[in-house]
């Protein structure tokens, strides 16, 4: 574990455990201890007013390749998976999409292989959900934004039956901290240290992913549905930092090719390497190494 608790120091107030950002803390009887969720950000040594923190024998490992490539192999995934990352400049190199283009489809070529990292930001988007991915809202006037409701969101055969009905659903989900400058997505192989990584499931492989979270914090998954895609899959692990899974909508679903089988499972990257790690220590973990499908 990259820290560890001394427990000769330790007195047990709990600091560390109530202030970790990733739940990694666990307390076992009367002994706190930290868990291979640990991702090396150090909040538990600022909390800890005794010094009983210290560096512990390893590294959180951060490894975008390695970690993409242990996912696939342990859930048998036969789709390439999705990172985001959050910036408010484009870094060099990275194109700029210039739209109007769905954040959704651009997800749906990475996870049949398309995967080529773009900068994403709201003047581009082809429709408002940019903003439920915190990048901002595409420029429009009255009557276009109205006449777009009114074609794909509110009505009789659309998602809505009134207007008002559209922000209530919002109030379930946190706030973005900021506006950002636009967000990076590609594969997972292509952008380091992303935010957040997303990619379809299906019912087996989500309970191997939720079983390797709860392991070591006791923690659930929530899942949602009944709401846009976007909302559903980015504000919790991004500001929260906390896994969700959800069913999406229908055009995040046709947009994105996800099958009829499959859900989206979006995790914050900080507690990847942690449930990658704990993958091999579940129940599932035999079956994991002996390849079932």
């Amino acid at each position: 574990m990259p820290f560890s608790i001394d427990q000769n120091l330790c007195v047990v107030c709990g600091s560390c455990f109530s202030n970790c950002p990733n739940r990694a803390i666990t307390k076992r009887e009367s002994t706190y201890i930290v868990t291979e969720m640990c991702s090396d950000c150090g909040s538990c040594v600022r909390c800890c007013a005794v010094g009983a923190i210290g560096a512990g024998e390893t590294k959180a490992d951060f490894d975008n390749k390695k970690i993409g490539k242990a996912i696939k192999d342990k859930l048998r995934l036969r789709r390439d998976i999705v990172a985001m990352k959050f910036v408010d400049k484009v870094s060099a190199g990275i194109p700029i999409e210039e739209g109007p283009q769905f954040w959704c489809s651009i997800c749906g070529d990475t996870f049949e292989g398309n995967g080529s990292p773009v900068f994403f930001t709201g003047r581009a988007s082809a429709c408002g959900g940019s903003i439920m991915v915190g990048v901002g809202a595409p420029e429009s006037n009255k009557d276009e934004f109205k006449a777009a409701m009114d074609a794909f969101v509110v009505g009789e055969g659309r998602l809505f039956a009134t207007n008002d009905l559209i922000s209530k659903g919002r109030k379930l989900f946190p706030l973005f901290p900021k506006q950002y400058g636009g967000v990076i997505i590609g594969s997972l192989e292509h952008i380091e240290m992303p935010d957040l990584i997303l990619f379809p499931v299906n019912v087996h492989q989500m309970t191997v992913i939720s079983t390797a979270y709860a392991f070591e914090t006791g923690n659930v998954i929530m899942g949602y549905s009944g709401a846009p895609m976007c909302i559903q899959t980015i504000p919790i692990p991004l500001v929260e930092n906390k896994p969700v899974f959800t069913t999406g909508d229908w055009g995040g679903r046709t947009r994105s090719r996800i099958k009829d089988d499959e859900m989206l499972v979006s995790i914050p990257y900080r507690l990847v390497p942690g449930v990658v790690k704990n993958m091999d220590r579940t129940v599932y973990a035999e079956e994991s190494h002996n390849g079932k499908e």
